[in-house]
């Protein structure tokens, strides 16, 4: 009788100390979730010619020929809108990230227009 009673006792024991040590890692967790926080979106200015352009991103060609695809997605048409192709433009835009973890997104925050493209005489 009394062997039973420290193997029930032994039992409850273990049984208890595992469904602790679950919740902790659980609240571990969560307190980490809670803690990952977004980068602050630090804003950017680029300058250079509009190579291309579709509904909800246009190609950059900067001054350097480097080539950068420029997301508008999500912002007000106002403030990213009124070019053309071969437009040289002022971008202010923030990288944001695709998914958390992977590569980011130049995201214009405002276009300006600084040189239109020269008509030629055809």
């Amino acid at each position: 009788m009394n062997k039973m009673r420290v193997f029930i006792w032994l039992i409850a024991l273990i049984g208890f100390s595992a469904c602790q040590s679950k919740s902790g890692q659980t609240t571990e967790q969560e307190n980490v979730d809670s803690l990952t926080v977004a980068p602050t979106e630090e804003e950017k200015t680029i300058t250079g010619v509009v190579g291309d352009a579709s509904m909800h991103n246009f190609m950059l060609v900067t001054l350097e020929g480097d080539t950068l695809f420029v997301s508008t997605m999500d912002q007000e048409p106002g403030d990213v809108s009124g070019f053309e192709l071969g437009d040289t433009v002022r971008v202010d835009y923030i990288e944001e990230e695709e998914e958390p973890g992977s590569s980011t997104i130049p995201t214009a925050k405002k276009v300006t227009v600084i040189g239109k493209k020269a008509e030629s005489d055809n």
